[in-house]
């Protein structure tokens, strides 16, 4: 309980204050949008840079916990594509956008403040980040893109999914400083302390951002899209955190901090990603904007549970 209260209160009351000065009109969307870009295009990166540049090469642990997560992803992903063309009779694309909601959480906004504030978490929890970004985000933007037309060449297509990642700040930032350490190189304590000072600025504003989000973004139609972001929300709070630790036992893993950081990573709520992909394609826009405010709703007890269980 101690852990709810000092590491779970402090987050929601961050995102409570930016909801409350949306609301009362002390800040607007477009603070909110550049908050966002200070966030994902500078505060992140250089903490991941610091942090991955300051560990040790990758782990038969960090390699165990990618495969656990990336695994269960894959197949939590398929599964919701297979039910929203089954059952909801979605077009494929709208199918792709419904299983990218399901497994794509917000561990940037949300999970990442939490980790980097508990001993241990925040390795393993960075290194599935790049899982997600390099491996489930070029599946999702796959699955999501328009069908027909004018298709490109295999090799053009290929290309495209293993450098689209790399455009992602974050997972670049990840990956300089996982061979920054791999070359055996260090920062200067003057430079290092630069890049830790301005990543420290980084969870707080995203926090305080996410909520001056739902604060300026109206609601989406809930009667309309209840049924699917019910169904997302079941996915992504229940199946792919319990295959995803299942799958982690399997592979002979009980460190707690990486059982932790892997519980937080995959109950945090769907990510706002998803929301501007699906923006992107004009599709299934209403129904994730739904399905973020459920799981966001959701993860305070998702969160909560988990910081009992394993801080």
């Amino acid at each position: 309980m101690n852990a709810v209260l000092n590491v779970a209160f402090p987050v929601f009351a961050v995102i409570a204050a930016g909801f409350l000065a949306g609301r009362l009109a002390l800040a607007g969307a477009e603070d909110s949008a550049a908050l966002n870009r200070f966030v994902f295009r500078f505060g992140f990166p250089a903490a991941l840079f610091a942090l991955m540049s300051g560990a040790s090469g990758m782990t038969a642990k960090d390699a165990k916990a990618a495969l656990a997560y990336g695994a269960s992803a894959l197949a939590v992903m398929a599964l919701s594509y297979v039910l929203a063309r089954n059952i909801f009779r979605a077009a494929p694309e709208d199918a792709g956008a419904h299983a990218f909601a399901s497994v794509i959480g917000n561990a940037v906004f949300l999970g990442l403040p939490i980790a980097m504030g508990i001993e241990g978490w925040a390795r393993p929890f960075v290194t599935l980040m790049l899982v997600e970004g390099i491996l489930i985000i070029a599946v999702g933007a796959a699955i999501m893109s328009p069908r027909g037309g004018e298709k490109k060449p295999l090799a053009d297509r290929a290309r495209a999914l293993i450098l689209r990642p790399l455009g992602n700040p974050l997972v670049a930032a990840a990956i300089a400083g996982f061979l920054f350490a791999s070359l055996g190189l260090t920062l200067p304590a003057p430079m290092r302390s630069a890049f830790e000072l301005v990543g420290r600025a980084a969870g707080p504003v995203a926090l305080f951002s996410l909520g001056l989000f739902f604060a300026t973004r109206a609601m989406p139609p809930l009667s309309q899209t209840l049924g699917r972001s019910l169904a997302i929300a079941t996915m992504k709070m229940l199946a792919l955190p319990a295959l995803s630790l299942l799958a982690l036992s399997a592979l002979g893993v009980a460190d707690p901090a990486y059982r932790g950081a892997l519980a937080l990573f995959t109950c945090v709520p769907t990510a706002v990603a998803a929301f501007v992909m699906a923006s992107q394609n004009r599709r299934y826009v209403d129904e994730t904007a739904a399905a973020i405010a459920v799981t966001t709703a959701l993860s305070i007890l998702s969160i909560g549970v988990v910081l009992i269980m394993f801080a």
